[in-house]
């Protein structure tokens, strides 16, 4: 399961990346867009290596046995009425990432057509090195834009974080971990818990205290034989009801 950098983390890169591209943009102004580039490229390069190195499966040796297979739990899944209802609110979410970067965009522009010239005619009373002047017009920008998003995006990652429900159409249970579509595995870790519905037919595993984002929900017309398993694993029920009659 994809782990959730701390907000340490999360601020240290923001700060950072902030200071190398307006370092980069004082420095080499022709090149900037280049640099947005390869510095894209290696941010997607390091997300992919690293999500392939969290879901890598590993060798049946290290798996053993399985303990339970599902070879089409999204006929399960299709026949619960309040999934649609789950979904739309994961829908939703996306369509706020999407928002946000169109927002972002606005941002900058409103900010370069408004406060650019004044800050950096501000900047200019104050210090007679040119570059060092380009270097704070853009770092107060991109402090600014990204500091009046920082906030609502947020306030809306717990929600983001509990719409995300991942729903493998097969899997395997192991005592290990779980391989999911054949091309996943989610590792049994101390911070995941499970809870299950079976008026719904499904048992889901996710983070107890939140660090990764994402629910993974097994779909199952087995449902006792797959919660059988559950149980006998290691893994903690999630704090509160976890029951027959559960929503």
């Amino acid at each position: 399961m994809m782990k959730q950098p701390s907000r340490r983390t999360n601020l240290i890169i923001w700060q950072g990346s902030i200071i190398l591209i307006s370092l980069v943009t004082a420095l080499a102004p022709g090149y900037y867009w280049l640099f947005f580039l390869l510095y894209f490229i290696v941010i997607m390069g390091v997300m992919f290596r690293s999500t392939r190195k969290m879901t890598k499966i590993p060798p049946q040796s290290k798996l053993g046995s399985p303990l339970f297979k599902e070879k089409n739990a999204i006929k399960t899944a299709m026949l619960d009425k309040e999934l649609t209802q789950e979904l739309k609110k994961q829908f939703m979410a996306t369509m706020y990432l999407l928002l946000m970067t169109v927002v972002v965009l606005a941002l900058f522009y409103a900010y370069r057509a408004i406060a650019f010239i004044p800050v950096h005619n501000w900047l200019k009373n104050y210090f007679e090195n040119d570059v060092l002047v380009v270097f704070l017009d853009f770092l107060i920008m991109y402090e600014v834009v990204t500091g009046l998003l920082a906030l609502p995006r947020f306030l809306m990652m717990g929600k983001m974080a509990s719409a995300n429900i991942m729903l493998p159409q097969r899997y395997i249970v192991y005592r290990r971990g779980i391989v999911a579509n054949d091309r996943f595995y989610i590792e049994f870790t101390p911070d995941l818990c499970y809870e299950y519905n079976t008026r719904r037919h499904f048992v889901e595993i996710k983070s107890m205290s939140g660090k990764q984002g994402v629910r993974i929900r097994l779909y199952t017309d087995s449902i006792a034989s797959l919660l059988e398993k559950i149980k006998a694993l290691e893994l903690k029920p999630c704090k509160g009801v976890t029951s027959e009659e559960k929503a």
